[in-house]
């Protein structure tokens, strides 16, 4: 089964990525991560297919998170969203790994455009 992980500081951001997500494929299995460490913590243990990850959070941010990801699992495919509109922070995403960067407010067809192009899926 297709695991896509979400991570984000906000519930209400949470819901709409998974809601979005299973309009996509209902059989993609979601899990969530409130902040930086707790998707490290989660990514080691369930390996998802797919992240999802906010860069402003308390605490860790999700540039941080990005990079210890990526230390432990150099394939992993990690997608930021953000509502953070200076080009610097995309540049940053890309050079350290990112696989895409989707800023909020985004579409529906936003998130199924980067799970088409990073999984064979659907």
């Amino acid at each position: 089964m297709t695991k896509i992980m979400v991570v984000e500081d906000s519930s209400l951001m949470i819901s709409v990525l998974k809601n979005f997500i299973h309009k996509y494929d209902n059989h993609i299995e979601v899990l969530d991560a409130h902040g930086g460490q707790e998707s490290i913590d989660i990514y080691s243990r369930e390996k998802p297919d797919l992240v999802f990850m906010d860069i402003k959070m308390p605490g860790m941010d999700g540039l941080s998170a990005m990079e210890k990801i990526l230390a432990n699992d150099p394939d992993a495919k990690i997608v930021l969203c953000t509502s953070l509109k200076e080009s610097i922070h995309q540049e940053k995403a890309i050079e350290l790994g990112a696989k895409g960067y989707i800023m909020k407010p985004f579409t529906k067809q936003d998130i199924f455009d980067a799970i088409q192009n990073n999984l064979e899926v659907n």
